[in-house]
């Protein structure tokens, strides 16, 4: 876990300044700041359509007497996605927009869900549903 966590915000950020500054000697500074800008705007208006239609879904679910839990796991996911759109660089615009395709969503969820299942299993978390 350390690992992970060095590498999130150590080796990720020196990563993603090297791209920006490699992208900006090749291309030109504007043209650099132009596709940062247009990325956020594309990914912010994706991120509201699949949203809605994940809202949308949960609704459905609720209305049909289901929990909707592929929803809510696709609205989780579609909240990390936003601010790797946001932030500035082409190394998160791609994490991102990777989190924008329903199947990559769809196997992330999956996995998400076994391993919360399987640390309830075994005791190390619990799940508390609080009602008014």
């Amino acid at each position: 876990m350390l690992l992970i966590l060095l590498a999130l915000f150590v080796i990720g950020p020196i990563a993603e300044i090297y791209v920006l500054l490699s992208a900006g000697s090749a291309f030109g500074v504007l043209p650099v700041i132009g596709a940062c800008l247009a990325t956020a705007f594309l990914g912010g208006w994706i991120i509201r359509l699949q949203g809605l239609a994940a809202i949308q879904g949960a609704r459905r679910d609720l209305d049909a007497g289901r929990p909707p839990v592929a929803s809510a796991v696709n609205g989780a996911l579609l909240l990390v996605a936003a601010p790797f759109l946001m932030t500035p660089g082409f190394l998160t615009d791609a994490m991102g927009f990777a989190l924008l395709i329903p199947p990559v969503r769809l196997l992330l969820g999956k996995w998400a869900l076994g391993y919360i299942k399987k640390r309830i299993d075994r005791g190390d978390a619990t799940i508390t549903i609080m009602r008014p």
